[in-house]
């Protein structure tokens, strides 16, 4: 008689366990009732067991059941394969992003930071809940290139005394936090956390100082010619930066000149604001000159003694690779770029908007190294006879064919070095005296500073300069915008084709072939 109600027992016993098992899952602790329903159902699964043993046992030793046995092992032991390679995969990842644009990459810039990461830097983020995921998948990227960088989300409404703690104010802050240095940011972007990063990892703060009172490119102006694009660039990446009037005679160059910037003068250089120079430079310092076609002659002069040979001409690319982006031939394009470390691993195309030629002097000063960094392309010249006819053509004999350098830079042991106490106003480690030069000012003014790899050049220089050479890189950007515009009628085809049409096509051709196996 109980053989006969074995099979509701075996249902009844499954059913319970499974119970039993929802139960726990939702209080995620063995509570009384989990426990009896959890016992009561594997007793009922015995009791089935023991009333059907003989038709079990028969079932076993059936042909299909082997079949059906063997292949169940197959599937554990292809399981059992896959769980072993996701464990060693967990451990030794390797990703790839295989997107045209890279827009699930890291810059090159935020990859080098994380390497060079020496300290334990933790980011907190104050996200409600759900509204992290986008960010979490950027973090995950950073968390990826370095074990020192931790990160977790914190929902404000659920935790308003740490909110509270940090004075956060508003959903989406993220704060970081590095051996008791902290940096707040309301922007969740990859160029945003980046410069946070430096920020909160750096020791000091270095102050680049732009010159006035020549008719200098203003850091302050933000119309075409102006430089506040490059000063906002500067910012960004954590330097302060001010500016000097050399023409007074009473201050010399502030000992916090980390990098002094000389952008467009437009009138001579005095005698003595050129002995400040000289100074500032023989103790070590650093100076980044832009100068056009027009910049008066003594900064053409001064340079020379810096090994600096600075061309009175234009420099005129004919190569045509300009007028893609709607350039002229005024405006060369350099894609070529000398071993430094400026432009290592540099390989965007930069933009300069009537440049002149800046290369290496016959009488380079013993103890310089000179390195021309940006060339023009073969088909370049450097024309001189058009600034007094206006006519450009090549002049064989008077014109200089290229390729030209348009961007130089030179370095030597400081004369004399700053002490040891003095060292952490000019920045830790100046001992090298570095001089920069660029045939051309537009380049890094707002009109062009975001072309191309103009804006990383530019900082690549600056950082150079600085003596933060672990900054050198090509900086994140903005995702591009790829988004696929569909009017109504080719959404409805898609529609047609998607919804209806393919599902039918598959339900029909189902038909088909029972019907021909029939």
């Amino acid at each position: 008689m109980m053989k006969k109600y074995a099979q509701y027992l075996g249902w009844a016993g499954l059913g319970l366990v499974l119970l039993g098992l929802i139960i726990y899952s939702i209080n995620l602790i063995l509570t009384t009732l989990t426990i009896i329903v959890l016992i009561a159902g594997v007793l009922l699964l015995i009791a089935f067991i023991v009333l059907r043993f003989n038709n079990i046992k028969a079932g076993l030793s059936s042909r299909s059941t082997k079949f059906g046995t063997n292949a169940t092992f197959m599937i554990l032991f292809l399981l059992g394969i896959l769980v072993v390679i996701n464990i060693i995969f967990s451990r030794f990842s390797y990703r790839a992003d295989l997107t045209s644009a890279k827009v699930f990459s890291l810059a090159e810039q935020t990859r080098k930071v994380l390497k060079n990461l020496d300290k334990d830097v933790k980011l907190v983020g104050f996200f409600k809940t759900g509204e992290e995921l986008q960010v979490s998948e950027l973090l995950n990227e950073y968390s990826h290139y370095s074990p020192k960088f931790k990160y977790e989300f914190v929902d404000p409404d659920k935790k308003p005394g740490l909110a509270k703690k940090y004075n956060i104010k508003t959903y989406g802050t993220i704060l970081l936090e590095c051996q008791g240095k902290e940096e707040k940011i309301n922007k969740s972007t990859e160029e945003d956390i980046t410069n946070a990063l430096i920020s909160v990892t750096r020791e000091g703060v270095k102050k680049i100082y732009f010159t006035t009172g020549h008719g200098e490119r203003d850091i302050d102006n933000s119309e075409q010619s102006g430089y506040s694009t490059a000063k906002q660039s500067i910012t960004d990446e954590n330097y302060e930066i001010d500016k000097i009037l050399l023409a007074n005679p009473q201050d010399s160059i502030p000992s916090d000149c980390s990098v002094l910037v000389v952008a467009g003068p437009q009138s001579d250089l005095f005698d003595f604001e050129r002995e400040k120079i000289e100074k500032y430079l023989n103790k070590g310092g650093k100076v980044l000159f832009l100068l056009d076609t027009d910049t008066p002659e003594s900064y053409v002069n001064y340079l020379n003694n810096w090994g600096f040979d600075i061309g009175h001409d234009i420099v005129v690319d004919a190569s045509g690779i300009g007028q893609l982006f709607g350039a002229g031939p005024t405006i060369p394009i350099v894609s070529q770029y000398e071993t430094h470390a400026i432009s290592k691993d540099f390989n965007v195309m930069t933009f300069f908007p009537e440049a002149r030629s800046v290369s290496k002097s016959d009488n380079v000063p013993a103890g310089l190294t000179f390195t021309e960094i940006a060339k023009t392309s073969p088909r370049s010249w450097a024309e001189t006879s058009s600034l007094t006819t206006g006519q450009i053509t090549f002049n064989d004999g008077l014109d200089k064919m290229g390729p030209i350098s348009v961007f130089a830079v030179a370095e030597k042991d400081a004369a004399n070095p700053v002490t040891k106490e003095d060292q952490y106003d000019l920045g830790v480690g100046q001992i090298k005296t570095r001089v920069a030069v660029f045939g051309d000012a537009d380049f890094a003014g707002n009109s062009y500073i975001k072309v191309q790899g103009n804006n990383d050049l530019f900082m690549n220089t600056i950082s150079w300069l600085a003596e933060e050479e672990d900054l050198i890189s090509v900086r994140p950007r903005d995702p591009e915008d790829r988004r696929l515009n569909l009017s109504k009628k080719q959404s409805r085809i898609i529609l047609y084709l998607g919804v209806l049409f393919l599902p039918v096509l598959i339900f029909v051709t189902g038909i088909v072939v029972y019907v021909k196996r029939k």
